[in-house]
């Protein structure tokens, strides 16, 4: 479908190169997760998502565009985000029900003194991703718009969203969530053992989904880099786990708590 290029935080950027079953697959675990939040809206009512967020960014390519569209959603385009004034006062004159955001967003505009120009009456839903949601921020939006900020986890390799909090969270957790519907996720030590609960580990996502079937969220490899992709994984390409370069530690409910970069 496209190449998808990596954030390059621990180094060059990567084309992750997506087939179509890759988004198509992700875009319905997406819309599964979804569902707690969709009934909330009126019977009838079409979503209304706040697309605040870069379309050449998976995040926003996917929860906003892919997944708007998937739903036959309206997205309110942002053109320019870090325009706080601005954004407000678009805002002002809509009702909306989901809005995906980074941290920084969230925690300019609640922070803004024209936030409460703005109807939150009828925001269902508040995605959290692409970075770390700090606990402030997410304290202040719940305070501010009564609707708290779930958080993910995803990457580009995984089209994106490979974890979630459910969707009809009534509080902000901390949590980077449980695997979506029929994704695989573990903690791995450096020797590749799954780590015990409560100890933190590297975030491991396997290429087999739960029923051991080929799990198609997962890309194709990087584009003309056949080295970096042998090396994202732990074993064959067909039946291994992919490394994320993120270590997490898991509860005993099964949530998944980020710590931060491990390598």
């Amino acid at each position: 479908a496209f190449l998808q290029y990596t954030g390059g935080t621990t180094g060059v950027s990567k084309g992750a190169v997506l087939l179509h079953r890759n988004l198509v697959a992700n875009l319905l675990q997406a819309e599964a997760w979804y569902q707690p939040a969709l009934a909330k809206i009126p019977a009838g009512e079409q979503i209304v998502t706040v697309c605040a967020l870069p379309l050449y960014h998976i995040f926003g390519f996917n929860t906003n565009m892919m997944l708007g569209m998937r739903m036959g959603g309206c997205n309110i385009l942002i053109a320019n985000p870090r325009d706080i004034p601005g954004t407000l006062k678009e805002l002002s004159t809509q009702r909306f029900h989901s809005f995906p955001a980074v941290n920084t967003l969230f925690n300019a505009m609640a922070n803004h003194p024209d936030f409460d120009k703005v109807d939150w009456s009828s925001l269902k839903i508040s995605v959290g991703g692409g970075m770390a949601v700090q606990s402030a921020t997410a304290k202040l939006w719940l305070e501010k718009t009564g609707c708290p900020i779930v958080e993910g986890y995803g990457l580009s390799e995984t089209s994106p969203t490979a974890s979630g909090n459910p969707a009809n969270a009534t509080e902000y957790s901390g949590s980077i969530g449980v695997p979506l519907p029929n994704t695989w996720m573990t903690l791995l030590d450096d020797d590749g053992r799954e780590c015990p609960r409560g100890t933190p580990g590297d975030v491991a996502v396997h290429r087999r989904d739960v029923h051991g079937h080929p799990d198609p969220v997962f890309f194709l490899g990087y584009w003309k880099r056949d080295d970096a992709t042998r090396a994202k994984f732990t074993g064959s390409m067909t039946d291994s786990w992919c490394r994320t370069g993120d270590t997490a530690m898991q509860d005993k409910d099964g949530y998944l708590w980020y710590q931060g970069r491990s390598d």
